[in-house]
C-alpha cells in the first residue's frame, strides 16, 4: 500500500525552501562556517536544479579554491575562481 503525501506537504516543503533562501541571503553578513553554507547551497541549489556557487559569494569561493579541502564538483557546483599565485 503505498502513502499518499499529507495535502500541506508541498507547502511545508516551499516554506523549508525559503528559509533556506533567506539563510543563504544572510551568508552575505559572514555568518557560519563555510562547510555549513556549502551544505546548504548545496541543497538548495539541487531543489532549483541551480549550481551550489550560485548561492554562495565571491569570497566564499575564493576561500574554497584556496584554503579549504572541500571536495567540490564543477559539473554540479558550477566553477571556483582561478587565482593568481
Amino acid at each position: 500500500m503505498t502513502a499518499t503525501p499529507a495535502p500541506n506537504r508541498e507547502a511545508q516543503l516551499e516554506a523549508v525552501l525559503q528559509a533556506a533562501l533567506h539563510l543563504l541571503g544572510a551568508r552575505q553578513d559572514q555568518m557560519l562556517t563555510i562547510e555549513e553554507w556549502t551544505d546548504l547551497a548545496r541543497a538548495v541549489a539541487a531543489c532549483q536544479q541551480r549550481k551550489t556557487a550560485e548561492y554562495l559569494t565571491e569570497h566564499d569561493l575564493e576561500d574554497i579554491a584556496e584554503r579549504y579541502s572541500l571536495e567540490w564538483d564543477e559539473a554540479t557546483d558550477g566553477p571556483l575562481p582561478t587565482l593568481d599565485e
